[in-house]
């Protein structure tokens, strides 16, 4: 008998890409295609609009007829474009997007071609088409006002541009899963996180003078010896040799251009290099049971629990504590915050802000840490119970407590999380009022009931299926998905609206009230919607038990 030929190369990406899409919409094979495109097409559709006004920004005539600007704002775009796609794996905690990394340890395909098809897909997703639209658009508009020598190069180099930063992000992804995977990688985190904060401490503050004498006397008055150290600088990184080469290309120095494209080539060899290495060793662990508790100084935590209730709470609470996911996105606006000091952003923000700046950035770190931390358990709330939903659904117990429970402690977590930012920002940065602090926390408990709200009928409309045998979920649909950012809008709203009236004279007790009032409504709206979501859990308990368990 013959056997069956592997699938290629082109075949195997192909399957990668379209098992991405599938898993977005949630759906299994003999379902329209129409759907993937029109999802692919509209999550992508921010590209359109980001490509255009780049592409407009670049032909504006005082930046194109200056020698000096289009090339730093090159290089400014290459460095961000390749920072957040290096960094992204870890701001959005995002392991789910690359459980093919576990969906296919068993199958026959090798670990190096599993590394080249993944990393050669995650360019054709649609976050991939927004992160490099401001750079396609500038990139195409310097080309039309400042021509290149040798299109079919720069198009080469953009290719190679792409390639560095999908090997990297490669990197970031599998130390992230390896991380995620050791029996301590709690610790593994918070040590990640205290060298991080005294590596960033060292480091001197950027010089953010220069936004004094914009503001005085416009960009006329800027001293441009401190534009062209910063283009120099950004174009010397392998982020930048993209844009170094074009400007190369546009004065004919063709060989210079080719030393930027074997720069590219090397670095992003290196990096394709170390993310093999670290998918080898997450391939080897990927058998294991996940992190385990010695049994020697395993406690009973139920021991002191006198109802049934609390030892529902004491069970979420340690779900959610033991969730390495839980400890990545609990990481994630502490690291924000440091890199807003080391990059001097607050500067920025206060000349833009003037004494809001702090009111906008204290609660935006804080609104932040509470959305990720409440929506991306809340909007999925059974399907991290997997098969334990069976045996509460078995047991001599209410399952709304059981939703009750979860609620509680997923907004207690969203709460305690945004007050750590919030002490951590007034102490790190020495700035932020007391009615700043209180700004942000009342901002806090505005969102978070929004948020339990509309997760609680995002889990029983859009059940999540759940594999407990590789320990991962598949993402939700696209319409849960985009329901769940238009609750976290409405949740944020009131204090987007309140800092925008208060203007950049800074909070007042008017601001505080304003957004106290908004936040008891949005509590007394969560309370008035919890018994209708009761009563559906009771009549889909069963569809959202086949769901979260089916295989």
């Amino acid at each position: 008998m013959n056997r069956v030929a592997a699938p290629g190369f082109f075949r195997h990406l192909w399957l990668l890409w379209g098992l991405r899409l599938d898993i977005g919409l949630n759906q299994g094979a003999g379902r329209s295609p129409f759907m993937a495109v029109a999802a692919f097409l509209l999550s992508s559709a921010p590209a359109w609009g980001l490509g255009v006004t780049f592409y407009g920004l670049m032909r504006l005539k005082p930046i194109a007829e200056n020698g000096v600007w289009p090339f730093f704002i090159l290089n400014l775009l290459c460095f961000v474009t390749s920072a957040v796609w290096v960094t992204w794996p870890l701001m959005s905690a995002g392991v789910d997007d690359h459980s093919e990394l576990s969906r296919y340890a068993p199958f026959p395909i090798s670990p190096f071609r599993l590394l080249i098809a993944s990393t050669v897909a995650s360019l054709f997703e649609p976050r991939a088409l927004v992160f490099y639209a401001p750079l396609t658009g500038a990139a195409l508009g310097f080309a039309s006002v400042h021509p290149v020598r040798l299109k079919w190069f720069a198009v080469l180099l953009y290719v190679l541009f792409a390639l560095l930063n999908a090997a990297w992000s490669r990197v970031g992804l599998h130390l992230v899963l390896n991380v995620l995977r050791e029996k301590h990688s709690a610790q593994l985190i918070g040590g990640g996180f205290v060298v991080f904060l005294v590596a960033a401490s060292l480091i001197p503050p950027i010089d953010t003078s220069w936004l004094t004498a914009v503001g005085e006397g416009g960009v006329e008055k800027l001293d441009m010896a401190l534009i062209i150290d910063a283009t120099l600088a950004l174009g010397r990184v392998p982020s930048g040799f993209f844009g170094d080469a074009l400007l190369q290309l546009s004065y004919g120095y063709r060989r210079k251009a080719l030393v930027d494209g074997v720069g590219m080539v090397f670095f992003a060899l290196m990096g394709l290099g170390l993310a093999y290495a670290l998918l080898l060793r997450f391939h080897r662990n990927v058998g294991r049971a996940g992190p385990s508790v010695k049994e020697s100084g395993d406690k009973d935590p139920f021991a002191r629990t006198r109802t049934t209730y609390t030892t529902l709470l004491a069970r979420e609470a340690l779900d959610l504590w033991r969730n390495p996911r839980a400890r990545l996105l609990a990481a994630v606006p502490f690291v924000l915050a440091i890199l807003l000091k080391l990059t001097s952003g607050r500067a920025l923000f206060e000349y833009l802000l003037g004494a809001s700046a702090d009111a906008w950035l204290m609660g935006g770190l804080c609104i932040y840490g509470a959305v990720v931390m409440a929506s991306t358990f809340s909007q999925n709330t059974f399907a991290y119970d997997g098969h334990g939903l069976a045996m509460l659904i078995a047991a001599p117990v209410e399952l709304g407590d059981v939703l009750r429970a979860k609620n509680v402690v997923q907004g207690t977590a969203a709460g305690g999380m945004a007050l750590l930012v919030g002490l951590f920002y007034r102490v790190y940065f020495g700035k932020g009022s007391a009615l700043d602090f209180l700004c942000a926390m009342a901002a806090v408990v505005a969102v978070v009931p929004v948020l339990l709200a509309a997760g609680n009928f995002l889990s029983l409309y859009f059940p999540v299926k759940f594999h407990a045998s590789l320990k991962r979920r598949d993402k939700l649909p696209l319409t849960a998905s985009m329901l769940g950012i238009v609750a976290a809008s409405v949740g944020c709203a009131p204090f987007v609206w309140a800092l925008r009236f208060a203007g950049k004279s800074g909070p007042s007790g008017q601001t505080l009230a304003m957004i106290a009032l908004c936040a008891a409504f949005n509590v007394i709206l969560y309370r008035s919607l919890l018994p209708l979501a009761l009563r559906l859990l009771g009549q889909r308990r069963e569809i959202v038990l086949r769901a979260v368990t089916r295989e």
